[in-house]
């Protein structure tokens, strides 16, 4: 897949140092990661979308009869997690694919469930790849967003706007705006709960209404 020039430098950086500091960073999130994913209601054969799945942290904490497409722009990401799936032995439902989460690969009402772990903060254009992710959802498809993304009031989420302008080139942005990012989305908060010890760090459970 050709990705877009705006994705190079995220590419770059996800093929190169992230995935040696990634493991160190993700670790002392990982109680609070895996309470997150407790709030969707899986059902056996569920499908599932990871976009920006990365190397895979998430999947050990998923039901093991879904059925999981885990993508992402980093072959190197995708190694990873490859490789932790045949030493696990348990990766017989996920196939992983590279691919850009502004432009999926997937019919319209395609899965069940939605898992946006600290995704929404490194793509490039939030409010495109979650406008995908609605639209290969199926109605009363649960999302679940687990990100360091702000609540803000119309003035200081215009200012987050404009500082993401710049920030968004970056591998990661952490000012971006969480109801800037859903406006206009058929989709309902269900559930908001605190994903790490500061509150930095939210998850939100959301369904899509049609």
């Amino acid at each position: 897949m050709v990705f877009d020039i705006k994705n190079i430098i995220k590419q770059v950086s996800f093929n190169t140092f992230i995935p040696f500091f990634y493991p160190m960073m993700m670790l002392p999130l990982r109680s609070w990661r895996k309470n997150a994913i407790r709030m969707c209601s899986f059902r056996p054969a569920d499908r599932v979308i990871i976009p920006g799945v990365g190397s895979g942290y998430d999947l050990p904490y998923l039901p093991a009869d879904v059925v999981v497409d885990g993508i992402d722009i980093s072959e190197v990401m995708l190694g990873i997690a490859a490789t932790k799936q045949r030493l696990n032995g348990n990766g017989q439902n996920i196939r992983l694919s590279i691919m850009d989460a502004e432009k999926l690969d997937f019919p319209a009402n395609t899965f069940d469930k939605a898992i946006l772990d600290l995704f929404l903060t490194c793509v490039y254009d939030p409010q495109k790849a979650f406008a995908e992710v609605v639209r290969v959802m199926k109605p009363n498809g649960e999302i679940l967003i687990y990100d360091h993304l702000i609540r803000t009031n119309k003035w200081t989420g215009t200012l987050m706007s404009y500082m993401d302008g710049v920030m968004k080139y970056n591998f990661c942005s952490v000012i971006r705006p969480f109801d800037e990012i859903i406006e206009g989305q058929p989709v309902v908060v269900i559930k908001e709960i605190k994903g790490d010890p500061l509150g930095f760090i939210r998850g939100f459970l959301l369904r899509k209404t049609n």
